[in-house]
């Protein structure tokens, strides 16, 4: 499956203007767990799975000896290889990350951001199987597998730390439903033969301060267009939330539901990641 053969967004397009929106959240935390490794970072040889416009790639190269990617959309593949301007230790192409162009042991380390919603369509998650033993084949032994996901808690429409999905709660309910939960991801890397599974809560953002400051953004355009669940929404829909958070933004509710997030944010976070080591 490529990333922009999404059954619910184009990727083509939400990538004209993710980079207005969307942060490299939690990339120092990455860090921190592939230096795990007994390999030094900096000889270290790393791969990032659907890697959009190249913001992780882009940080990560500078602390390690190679990295490569592996994208599914020509826009995001154009984006990042402007990003990194030709830099001589990073190796992007357009491709499939169920099915991997590398040798086996190849990689001290594989990172995968916001991805595996992406890959399965039927509730039982058959493509992550897919995806975690292509992982487990091109690690190394002792390698490191990093996955930024969310949990339920967060994407919850009504109680999680996104304020904007209480106006859309047909998509956020249909989102939630492509994101398998944390202790069944857990179950899958077991089953997959991965051992010392960490789940750790990063700090940080994954929105610009905008996001966080003023609620009409939620109305643009170009917000919708980066945030891959409003595709799950019809125009009418659209249009009902539209109006929804306008009369929230009128009477100021809004802003409550802000300070909630905002509040839930510090002890939740906005995202998770999932480590795991291929066995030696």
């Amino acid at each position: 499956m490529h990333r922009n053969e999404s059954t619910y967004c184009d990727y083509n397009e939400a990538f004209n203007v993710y980079d207005q929106l969307r942060l490299p959240n939690a990339s120092e935390k990455i860090l921190q767990i592939f230096k795990q490794n007994e390999t030094p970072l900096n000889q270290q040889r790393i791969l990032e799975g659907g890697f959009g416009t190249g913001a992780y790639i882009d940080y990560i190269r500078h602390h390690v000896k190679e990295i490569y990617g592996v994208e599914g959309s020509d826009e995001g593949y154009r984006q990042a290889s402007q990003k990194v301007d030709g830099a001589p230790n990073v190796h992007l192409q357009v491709g499939n990350i169920l099915k991997l162009p590398f040798p086996d042991d190849y990689f001290h380390g594989y990172m995968v951001n916001q991805v595996l919603h992406h890959l399965d369509i039927d509730p039982s998650f058959p493509n992550l199987n897919i995806f975690l033993n292509e992982a487990k084949r091109t690690l190394q032994p002792g390698g490191i597998l990093v996955i930024n996901t969310c949990s339920q808690e967060q994407l919850h429409p009504h109680s999680g730390v996104y304020w904007n999905y209480k106006f859309i709660e047909t998509a956020a309910i249909a989102i939630r439903k492509r994101y398998i939960p944390l202790e069944a991801l857990v179950s899958r890397l077991e089953n997959s033969g991965f051992t010392n599974i960490k789940t750790t809560i990063p700090s940080g953002r994954i929105f610009h301060d905008r996001y966080y400051e003023d609620p009409t953004i939620a109305l643009e355009v170009d917000f919708k267009k980066g945030d891959s669940v409003y595709s799950l929404l019809s125009e009418e829909a659209i249009e009902d939330s539209n109006a929804s958070l306008r009369a929230a933004i009128e009477d100021g509710s809004i802003y409550e539901e802000m300070r909630r997030t905002t509040f839930l944010k510090a002890k939740i976070g906005e995202v998770v990641i999932v480590s795991a080591c291929k066995p030696d």
